[in-house]
């Protein structure tokens, strides 16, 4: 017995060559659209670096600027070249690459890395108006993505 109706189906389905072909075309086109993802990847990664470099600058300049205002108030007859006295027993100093922050008053004495990728840190005193001093504080964060350079003036002694 013939089964006629299976004879006269038309063929249902694609044939080897077709999805090769069909293939192909897809990778062609995907070849420049993965090139896309890796450059908007590429930025992402970058930009996410240049954030992270201003919050960890921001972060150092706003805890030298709480200690200095709770620093005592100096009297506009003092000698005024150096921070530091006023900063005692907290000190700032750049080691290597890290920006440390030493606490003589916690027993025992406690060292923290407030900043990483330092290259360039400074405290000045431009100025002292009403009797209290004007510290200027200066960071640059590097690296190999690019750099932040902040700054900031506070009044020693007086509250943020």
């Amino acid at each position: 017995m013939s089964r006629p109706h299976l004879r006269s189906c038309p063929q249902a389905g694609l044939t080897l060559v077709e999805l090769l072909f069909a293939l192909a075309i897809a990778a062609i086109l995907m070849v420049p659209l993965a090139a896309t993802f890796q450059t908007a990847a590429g930025s992402g990664i970058a930009a996410r670096a240049a954030l992270d470099l201003n919050v960890d600058a921001r972060f150092a300049l706003d805890r030298i600027a709480r200690r200095a205002a709770v620093a005592p108030s100096v009297s506009s007859g003092a000698e005024v070249s150096d921070p530091g006295p006023w900063l005692a027993p907290l000190s700032y100093k750049r080691v290597g690459a890290s920006l440390v922050e030493t606490d003589a008053t916690s027993t025992p004495a406690r060292t923290s890395v407030i900043a990483t990728n330092v290259s360039a840190f400074r405290l000045s005193v431009p100025d002292i108006g009403d009797g209290q001093a004007m510290m200027k504080i200066e960071l640059t964060l590097a690296t190999q993505g690019g750099s932040v350079s902040a700054s900031r003036t506070v009044r020693v002694g007086a509250p943020l």
